[in-house]
């Protein structure tokens, strides 16, 4: 789907999901992979070979999603108020975090995350459209910018 039919979809959408829609997505599941791939057809992994994450499904609605790089290495102070510049942008940057709400579209095919917090402050009230689909326990999430195509493969764990 192109960034013109999400924008559409994104109007359409509808205020409230489907029981049955929600249904699929409610429950845990862990990340397996997470990949760009630029306009030159470039494959980036920002959170390495091996990322790690969650991200949670409640039958209510609410949603949180969590990724960070696999064994990020450690800050040399136990506090994080006393890490050091370096050590800090390093832990920003090897961290995607937010939470919120989600809708479901099935016949779109899209899941949309209501951000309502993130380690990104310009995500917040925003939504986050991504085309999904199921392939037996995993869940593939992809979104598009002007710059990339992320796709993101979560198990299901619970």
């Amino acid at each position: 789907m192109r960034r013109c039919a999400l924008r559409r979809a994104i109007l359409a959408f509808p205020m409230n999901s489907k029981p049955e829609d929600l249904a699929p997505f409610v429950g845990s599941w862990k990340l397996l992979s997470y990949e760009l791939r630029l306009a030159s057809g470039e494959v980036l992994k920002p959170l390495g070979d091996r990322p790690v994450g969650r991200i949670l499904y409640l039958e209510n609605g609410q949603m949180s999603a969590q990724a960070m790089v696999s064994g990020a290495d450690l800050s040399t102070a136990p506090d994080p108020a006393d890490a050091t510049a370096e050590e800090a942008e390093r832990a920003w940057r090897n961290y995607i975090g937010y939470w919120g709400t989600y809708t479901v579209d099935a016949a779109a095919g899209v899941v949309i995350h209501t951000v309502e917090g993130a380690w990104f402050p310009n995500w917040v009230n925003r939504a986050q459209v991504r085309r999904y689909r199921f392939s037996g326990d995993e869940l593939i999430l992809e979104a598009d910018s002007p710059a990339w195509h992320a796709r993101l493969v979560w198990q299901r764990i619970g």
